[in-house]
C-alpha cells in the first residue's frame, strides 16, 4: 500500500526538477496556517486599530492661540516733558480651551472600548471561517490522494491485463475486440486520473494560498487516522449551551447591542455644551496699555439638542436585540442539523467499516487480472469486478471524506473544538 501511495503521489503531477514538495500531517498544516496566513496577519491590525480609536477617544480638544488685532503703524504721542515718543506696535492675543461637562471623551472611550471588543469577536469569527475553510481543504485533498490511489492501482492492473492481452492477440488465442475493450477501459482510466489530477491541482492552490506558500512548493497531506467521537458521548442540548456563549459572531451581535447602549450615553451627553475658557493680552488696544482678561463661553442648546442622533442610536438598539434573538435561533437549528448529520454519517460508516471487504478487495484485484489472462472468467466478469471494486473504495473514501466534513462542520457550529 506505501508503494502505491508513492506510486500515486509522484505521477500526480509532472513537476519541473526546483518544485518543492513537502509532507505535512494536518496538525503541521494548521499550526502553519496560524503563523503564516496573510488574511490573518492582517485581521491582527484592526484590533490595534480600535486600541488607538480607544487612545485617540481619550485626548483633549486642543488649545487654540490666536493673534489679532495688529497695528503696524506706530503712533506719536508725548512724555510728561512734552517730548515725542513712539510707541511699539499694536497686537492682542488670546489662548482658549475647550472644557467638557458632561465627560463626553470617557463615553467615547468606553464606546470605542466596545468597538474593540467586536473588533476582538469579529477576528475570532475569521479565523473560524478560516480554519474551516482549511480544514475542508485538507479533507478534499486527503480523498483525491486516496481516490488517486485507487485508480493508479487499477491502472497498474489493467496495464498488465492489456499486455498480456495483447501478447495473446499476436498469437491469435483472443479477438480484437476483446483487447480494444480492454484498452478502452484502459484509456478510460487514465481520463479520470487527469480529472483527478486537475482537482489536486485546485486543491493545491487552495492550500497555498492560505498557508502562503511559493507556487512551486507541492504540499502531500500525510495518512492519519481520525478519531471521531461517537454521537452517543455528545448530547445536542449541551452543544447548544457551548456554542451560545462561545460563538464570536453570536457573540459580536450581542456586544453590538453594548455598543448602542454606550452610543445612547454617548449622544445625550452631546446634549450638554462644552464651555470655553480663554485668557487674552491686548497692547495698546484700549484705555489700558496693557490688558489681561480671561473669558467663558458657552453654546445655548435651544434648537439643537442631538434628538436625531439619540432616536437612532435608541432604534439601532432595539433592530439589534432581535437580531441577537434571530442568531440564538439559527445557532440553535444549526446544531442540531449539523449533530443529526454527523450521527447519521458515522453509524453508516462504521457499520461499512466493520463489515466491509476491503482487503480481500485489494487482493481480488490481481487474482481477477490472473483469471481473466488464464480465460477462467470473461471480460463482462472481470470489468464488472474492478467497477464494484472502484465503486465500493470511492464510496468508503467519500463517506470518510463527508464524516471528517460533517464532524468539522459540527464543531464550526459550536465555535470551539470538541475535545
Amino acid at each position: 500500500m506505501v508503494r502505491l501511495l508513492f506510486i500515486a503521489i509522484f505521477s500526480w503531477l509532472f513537476l519541473p526538477v526546483s518544485a518543492q514538495r513537502i509532507t505535512l500531517s494536518p496538525e503541521q498544516i494548521e499550526t502553519m496556517f496560524l503563523r503564516q496566513n496573510l488574511e490573518l496577519i492582517a485581521g491582527q491590525m484592526n484590533v490595534s486599530i480600535a486600541d488607538a480609536a480607544i487612545a485617540e477617544a481619550k485626548v483633549w480638544d486642543n488649545p487654540e492661540l490666536s493673534v489679532g488685532d495688529i497695528n503696524f503703524w506706530k503712533r506719536r504721542s508725548t512724555d510728561e516733558n512734552g517730548g515725542a515718543i513712539g510707541y511699539p506696535k499694536q497686537f492682542s492675543v488670546e489662548l482658549s480651551q475647550i472644557v467638557s461637562l458632561s465627560a463626553r471623551r470617557v463615553k467615547l472611550a468606553n464606546v470605542e472600548k466596545v468597538g474593540k471588543e467586536i473588533t476582538v469577536k469579529q477576528f475570532e469569527e475569521l479565523l473560524r471561517s478560516m480554519k474551516m475553510e482549511l480544514r475542508s481543504s485538507i479533507a478534499e485533498t486527503a480523498y483525491l490522494q486516496n481516490v488517486l490511489i485507487v485508480i493508479e492501482n487499477q491502472k497498474r492492473v489493467l496495464e498488465e491485463v492489456v499486455a498480456g492481452y495483447q501478447t495473446q492477440y499476436n498469437t491469435g488465442n483472443v479477438t480484437k475486440n476483446e483487447l480494444l475493450r480492454l484498452q478502452t477501459a484502459l484509456f478510460a482510466i487514465n481520463g479520470d486520473i487527469n480529472n483527478i489530477r486537475a482537482e489536486l491541482n485546485t486543491m493545491q492552490k487552495t492550500l497555498k494560498n492560505l498557508l502562503a506558500l511559493e507556487s512551486s512548493t507541492m504540499v502531500i497531506i500525510a495518512e492519519e487516522k481520525d478519531n471521531f467521537p461517537s454521537p452517543l458521548s455528545l448530547n445536542s442540548n449541551t452543544l447548544i449551551e457551548i456554542a451560545l456563549t462561545s460563538r464570536p459572531d453570536l457573540e459580536a451581535i450581542i456586544l453590538q447591542s453594548e455598543y448602542h447602549r454606550k452610543d445612547i450615553a454617548y449622544q445625550k451627553s452631546l446634549r450638554i455644551p462644552d464651555v470655553s475658557l480663554g485668557v487674552k493680552y491686548d497692547r495698546y488696544g484700549g484705555v489700558w496699555d496693557n490688558f489681561f482678561g480671561i473669558g467663558v463661553g458657552v453654546q445655548i442648546p435651544i434648537f439643537n439638542r442631538n434628538k436625531g442622533a439619540i432616536k437612532t442610536a435608541q432604534i439601532k438598539l432595539r433592530q439589534n436585540e432581535i437580531l441577537v434573538s434571530q442568531g440564538r435561533n439559527n445557532v440553535q437549528n444549526e446544531i442540531v442539523e449539523c449533530f443529526e448529520n454527523y450521527k447519521a454519517t458515522y453509524f453508516f460508516l462504521d457499520k461499512e467499516i466493520a463489515d466491509s471487504t476491503q482487503n480481500e478487495l485489494d487482493n481480488m484485484l490481481d487474482v481477477y487480472a490472473k483469471n481473466l489472462l488464464l480465460k477462467n472468467i470473461s471480460i463482462v466478469e472481470y470489468m464488472d469486478f474492478m467497477d464494484s471494486y472502484r465503486s465500493v473504495k470511492e464510496m468508503l473514501l467519500q463517506s470518510h471524506k463527508a464524516l471528517k466534513l460533517q464532524f468539522e462542520q459540527l464543531q464550526f457550529s459550536i465555535g470551539q473544538d470538541i475535545k
